[in-house]
């Protein structure tokens, strides 16, 4: 019975650690960009929840797509803060401006929020019992999301012209240039969608899921496992990924240790780069 609980409390996980890493690959695989702020702004997404549930009496199906239409915005005005930087410092500078959104935005809950750990009452959507354990409907909501948003993406990317523009900058950004491929806008629009995805994830999740200042540095560690796991590009490997890194860190949380749950996901990181060194771009 343990076993059965513990598999299933990890599919749940994982499907967070799915949604998280699906615009993280996209960023990775289409943008080049480490964007290094992308846990920063699923923190973002969660505060924006308990915002909307404290002040406007909205909960967090009610805020999601208005939530997600603004991350969507401010994405492309950071897209474009990382292309300037780019053309004037390269890629250094980029993960330069990564690092310091994800300070900046850690920095601004703490002061907005103090750093006391939160929670958001809100609709449980029911609930199910498997395997001895209860399932709430936020849970299952955020797992069918994951799947509609990877499935999405994979569908955009492989048979839209938007898509297909895409991949071919993620392929060779100056040929995809000569064939009149706007490659700028392609990688904003790419990071952008990516910040939409992340701001979305942190709304979806907020009913179930304990608020801290510093939460978005634990999802990006979970999104670069996941990313290299399932292969830089991949939205459904990135899914697949996810979820065996969510029931990893479920198995050895309850037979191990609870540590193993931040450790699990870096030894992941370092055992692929070792098996494949040579990881890289695959849309």
């Amino acid at each position: 019975m343990l076993f059965e609980q513990l598999l299933i409390a990890g599919l749940i996980t994982g499907a967070v650690y799915s949604l998280v890493g699906v615009g993280f690959t996209l960023v990775l695989g289409v943008g080049k960009v480490a964007n290094f702020a992308h846990g920063g702004f699923v923190a973002l997404g969660l505060y924006t929840a308990l915002f909307a549930h404290d002040h406007l009496g909205l909960n967090a199906y009610e805020t999601l797509v208005p939530a997600t239409l603004v991350f969507l915005v401010v994405g492309f005005g950071i897209g474009e803060l990382f292309e300037w930087r780019a053309r004037h410092a390269g890629e250094i500078g980029q993960l330069l401006v990564g690092l310091a959104l994800l300070l900046l935005i850690g920095g601004l809950l703490e002061v907005l929020f103090k750093n006391d750990p939160r929670t958001i009452d809100g609709p449980t959507l029911g609930h199910v019992r498997v395997a001895g354990l209860t399932v709430h409907g936020t849970e299952i909501f955020a797992v069918a999301f994951t799947l509609a948003t990877a499935l999405l993406i994979y569908v955009v990317v492989r048979r839209t012209r938007w898509g297909r523009a895409m991949r071919a900058v993620a392929e060779n950004a100056e040929a995809a240039g000569l064939y009149g491929i706007r490659t700028p806008m392609a990688r904003r629009s790419a990071l952008a969608v990516s910040i939409a995805i992340a701001g979305a994830t942190g709304v979806v999740i907020s009913p179930f899921t304990t608020l801290t200042p510093e939460v978005g540095t634990s999802y990006l560690i979970s999104a670069f496992a996941v990313v290299i796991l399932g292969r830089i590009g991949n939205p459904l490997g990135a899914v697949l990924a996810g979820l065996a890194l969510g029931v990893v860190n479920s198995l050895s949380a309850g037979y191990l240790a609870s540590y193993w749950t931040s450790l699990a996901p870096l030894l992941i990181i370092l055992l692929v780069l070792l098996v494949r060194p040579d990881e890289g771009a695959v849309v």
